[in-house]
């Protein structure tokens, strides 16, 4: 089994991210140039709750994480951002090969559905786990914990796809192998963690077939 991560892997959304988080800041009056890198990969209730103790915004951690949530939607609509290089051939392959794909993200349900709807991918992922369903975002290893469990498999069966030092951390915490994607909008991530690393999806074929045989994964 494959299990991918959603931003910054499915598609390069850790600039929208950024841009969203920049928007409601200011929104609130807040237009210090901060450093936001340290939330990339993160769960954003932490980037929120720094902001809302800091500056004394008078919301709440989840409803500043929703307008996120929707700002990024919007974007994506508008500029009409594609998935990352690479994904719809290699979800293909997989499909092809019979091996199982899942998807282990600590963004929330309503996010994760509204952008698999939007590009049609909803249908290569028998088994997806958000954020908001487990008690532990990542770097914590509760999604991909919640993913093994739904598909029945152990750790070893399924190799895992992250793009940030708190999910490869995540993935090798439930005893996943990891591929590191080195997304550079994603930051100076340490992806030492993974067993490869990649700078393009369509180079994880070769690197599946080598440790994993079509059906049984």
């Amino acid at each position: 089994m494959i299990i991918f991560d959603l931003d910054g892997v499915i598609l390069d959304s850790e600039p929208l991210h950024e841009n969203a988080k920049r928007r409601i800041l200011k929104e609130h009056g807040i237009d210090e140039n901060l450093d936001l890198s340290f939330s990339v990969g993160q769960p954003n209730k932490l980037l929120w709750s720094n902001m809302i103790e800091r500056f004394g915004i008078n919301k709440s951690e989840e409803e500043l994480e929703r307008s996120q949530y929707n700002y990024i939607l919007e974007e994506v609509k508008e500029k009409k951002i594609q998935t990352s290089r690479g994904l719809l051939r290699l979800l293909q392959w997989l499909k092809n090969q019979g091996i199982k794909i899942g998807l282990a993200s600590s963004s929330d349900r309503h996010y994760v559905d509204a952008i698999l709807k939007h590009y049609n991918l909803y249908d290569y992922f028998a088994y997806i786990v958000a954020g908001d369903e487990v008690a532990r975002k990542k770097p914590e290893p509760d999604v991909y914990i919640k993913v093994l469990d739904q598909a029945k498999l152990n750790p070893d069966e399924a190799i895992a796809i992250e793009d940030t030092f708190a999910g490869s951390r995540a993935a090798l915490s439930a005893g996943l192998k990891c591929i590191g994607y080195q997304n550079p909008t994603s930051g100076n991530q340490d992806l030492s963690p993974c067993f490869v690393k990649i700078d393009n999806l369509s180079q994880i074929n070769k690197i599946i077939a080598g440790y994993m045989e079509g059906p049984s994964c």
